[in-house]
């Protein structure tokens, strides 16, 4: 949570920088340096110093119960920041610490609590949909914890840590495509990171383990295909978004024998030109949409070798050694602000 606060408070710091006491400012940058490095105490009257140099900002107080909760004194964080709440610029941060606090004193109900009037206060605010749910998983409730994970992405499509809770949750179950797509949508939001690298690895290795090669038969496992009344309801039938992607992909895997890098982008290219000859008019993925941005910019073989690195990292050495300008390529449009995945209410996955 300390690097959600720093890149939050640093990325607004331009804009608000001149209401800001300078002074104070730079001072508790420095207290948070002093923290980072162990010096709690230390960077507590630091911040303490701040505070009464500039009383009306609420990064003071919060970062000094921050540091308390550092050091254990959940109940002296709580206080600091039950006061915290009330500062007009305060965040969703604060009763994310604050229920966290309360989660660590072994008060759930507390905790949720924290969170639900964050909610309240601030709709848009995926975190706190996040450490409710993450609540519910550790009680391993886990309905209730997908439930809240959902909420969070519905707040705020961009925000990646939903989508990495979603992905371990389905990839360990038998809808291992909604984990897929989780868990993609995530490394395409979080970028170079520990999570991503555990990420990269963890699709690549369901990839390999859900495509069965036996002589000329090929069988899949991703998902089971229910239909349901909701699908024979419809004035349309509408079929699971499963038997969709699998009547694709299972034609995508003709002339493959094998899972690694080279053949799950070839299979991967296969499938999104069968996916996009008719079906994604009807059955619309912001995620293959986007897979399809690549395709056509001529990006999708470098950006498969680029997000399952992980799962075969001697042969992404091998084809990056022999690909370096359509890498460096990738990397200038892939960083490229406009080329960022864009997901918004219109276009949200949340599964079926």
């Amino acid at each position: 949570m300390k690097k959600i606060l720093l890149i939050t408070t640093f990325l607004c710091c331009c804009h608000t920088f001149s209401q800001r006491n300078e002074i104070a400012w730079n001072k508790a940058k420095e207290a948070i340096k002093l923290m980072d490095e162990g010096k709690i105490d230390e960077s507590i009257v630091i911040l303490q110093e701040c505070e009464k140099m500039d009383d009306q900002d609420y990064t003071y107080p919060y970062e000094i119960a921050y540091a308390y909760q550092l050091k254990k004194d959940y109940a002296a964080a709580i206080a600091i920041l039950d006061k915290t709440k009330n500062y007009k610029n305060s965040n969703s941060q604060v009763y994310q610490l604050s229920g966290n606090c309360y989660s660590y004193l072994g008060k759930p109900d507390l905790a949720i609590k924290e969170y639900e009037d964050g909610m309240k206060k601030f709709p848009k605010a995926a975190n706190l949909h996040l450490e409710k749910g993450n609540i519910f998983l550790h009680q391993k409730k886990y309905n209730e914890a997908i439930e809240n994970y959902e909420a969070g992405i519905k707040a705020d499509p961009m925000f990646p840590s939903n989508y990495y809770r979603l992905a371990l949750l389905y990839l360990d179950s038998n809808d291992k495509l909604s984990g897929l797509i989780y868990g993609e949508i995530f490394l395409n939001l979080e970028r170079t990171t520990k999570r991503t690298k555990e990420m990269s690895k963890l699709l690549f290795d369901t990839y390999k383990s859900s495509i069965v090669f036996n002589g000329n038969e090929t069988k899949i496992d991703f998902c089971d295909v229910i239909i349901d009344d909701k699908h024979l309801k419809r004035k349309e039938i509408r079929m699971p978004f499963c038997a969709i992607f699998g009547s694709n992909f299972i034609l995508s895997t003709l002339g493959q024998n094998d899972i690694n890098l080279e053949s799950l982008s070839k299979i991967r290219t296969a499938f999104l030109q069968h996916y996009f000859k008719s079906d994604y008019k009807k059955y619309p993925n912001v995620l293959l949409a986007y897979h399809k941005k690549m395709l056509d910019d001529g990006h999708f073989e470098t950006y498969n070798n680029y997000i399952f690195q992980m799962g075969a990292q001697n042969e992404f050495a091998d084809w990056k050694n022999n690909h370096k300008e359509d890498y460096e390529n990738f990397v200038t449009w892939y960083t490229t602000e406009k080329n960022i995945i864009a997901i918004h209410q219109k276009n949200i996955f949340i599964k079926e």
